[in-house]
């Protein structure tokens, strides 16, 4: 690692060399825009990069089991990130979850000027639009809303989002006007937030993120698909980490 850390600070931005698996350089292009749209296979690579202003690699896990993803857990080391695809009954990839690494934990990690600060993530959203829009000269669809409530707040449990995160909701539908609204929902749980100092460290310097994805943004603003997808599942909290178990990486 210590390795990894000093050749990352010698080629980040604007040039990173590239040393893992799934990592995304895009040299030229800014670390908050999209020079061509992600693929669907490293979509959250893309969008590490446009949520938390990083060009620092990392290693890309593509959860197929949704238990998997459950229990999957974005790592420093690596850095690694997850990602979970949510498809409707034909198959068609209507969304796209990401479990990134938080910027604050990148910065303790790789020094200042490596990332963040953190953005929100309908940022992602908002990039993919841009490029997807240019595919679609004659929308049915002419204006696009971003709902700016985007995060999900567990007062009781603070520390234990996930499952209100994983919870089913809408993320595309029509508003009044006409215009297609289209909801992010994600949580942050900073490294160096004093109030989960006592939990492990897996569970900790986190963002999490559901994104629309780009095939079904285009079908949406061409007409050949309609609002009102739902994703996301139900699932029984976890327990709590134990933190007298100390710190678990």
């Amino acid at each position: 690692m210590k390795a990894f850390r000093a050749i990352s600070r010698q080629f980040l931005l604007p040039a990173v060399l590239c040393l893992v698996a799934s990592c995304s350089t895009q040299p030229s292009t800014p670390v908050d825009a999209l020079a061509v749209l992600p693929a669907d296979e490293e979509f959250c690579v893309a969008a590490q990069r446009i949520v938390t202003r990083t060009g620092i690699p990392v290693r890309l896990e593509r959860q197929t089991d949704f238990n998997g993803f459950v229990k999957s857990k974005a790592l420093i080391e690596g850095p690694t990130i997850q990602q979970y695809e949510w498809r409707d009954e034909q198959g068609r990839l209507l969304a796209v979850s990401c479990k990134l690494k938080s910027a604050d934990h990148l910065l303790a990690e790789f020094g200042p000027g490596t990332a963040g600060p953190d953005g929100q993530c309908q940022d992602m959203n908002r990039a993919i639009y841009a490029l997807v829009a240019r595919q679609v000269p004659n929308p049915a669809i002419r204006r696009v809303v971003f709902d700016p409530v985007e995060n999900v707040v567990n007062d009781k449990e603070p520390g234990m989002t996930g499952p209100d995160w994983l919870a089913p909701y809408t993320m595309t539908s029509t508003a009044e006007d006409g215009s297609l609204r289209i909801a992010a929902k994600g949580f942050i749980v900073n490294f160096t937030d004093p109030r989960f100092t006592a939990m492990p460290e897996r569970f900790r310097g986190v963002h999490y993120c559901h994104f629309v994805a780009p095939s079904h943004l285009r079908d949406l603003l061409s007409g050949t698909a309609t609002p009102g997808a739902v994703i996301g599942r139900l699932v029984a909290p976890a327990p709590p980490p134990d933190a007298s178990a100390g710190t678990v990486r």
